[in-house]
C-alpha cells in the first residue's frame, strides 16, 4: 500500500516513477539506471532501506536518497544524514505536499551537484590551458 501510495502521489506531480517492490530489484536497477532519487521505506523484506540505499549511494553517489520511515531512532537518523548516507527522511504517515517538495528539492539538488562537477571540470581545464606553456615558432 505505501507502494502504490506514493507513486500515486509522485505521478500526479508529474514525476517519472519506476516503483520495485524488491530490494534486491531495486538493487539492479539502480545498478542499470541513473535516476535522480530513490525513495525507500526502511521495513522491507531481504534489507532494510539503509542498507539499499548505502548501496545506491556506492552505485550511484550523485543519485538523492530518501528513506520514508515511522519506526527510526532519532540518533540512527542524525547518523545516516550525517554520513551522507540519506538525504532527507520523512516520517510517516507522510504529507502529500512534504512528499512533493522533499523529491523536488532533491531532484535539484542532484542538478545543483552535476552542474558544479561540470563547472569544475571546465575550469580546471581552463587552467590547464592557460597555463601550458606556448609553442615556440621556428
Amino acid at each position: 500500500m505505501v507502494l502504490a501510495a506514493t507513486e500515486i502521489t509522485l505521478e500526479g506531480a508529474r514525476f517519472r516513477v519506476t516503483s520495485c517492490s524488491s530490494p534486491k530489484k531495486a538493487r539492479a536497477l539502480i545498478s542499470e539506471n541513473d535516476f535522480d532519487a530513490v525513495i525507500t521505506d526502511y521495513k522491507m523484506p531481504e534489507m532494510t532501506g539503509l542498507e539499499l540505499l548505502a548501496e545506491c549511494r556506492r552505485l550511484r553517489p550523485h543519485t538523492q536518497r530518501v528513506l520514508l520511515t515511522a519506526v527510526l531512532n532519532p540518533a540512527d537518523a542524525v547518523e545516516a544524514i550525517a554520513s551522507g548516507l540519506v538525504y532527507r527522511f520523512i516520517a510517516k504517515p507522510w504529507l502529500r505536499n512534504e512528499l512533493v517538495a522533499t523529491l523536488r528539492d532533491a531532484v535539484e539538488r542532484r542538478r545543483l551537484i552535476l552542474e558544479n562537477a561540470a563547472l569544475k571540470l571546465e575550469l580546471a581545464r581552463l587552467k590547464d590551458r592557460a597555463v601550458a606553456p606556448a609553442h615556440p615558432r621556428n
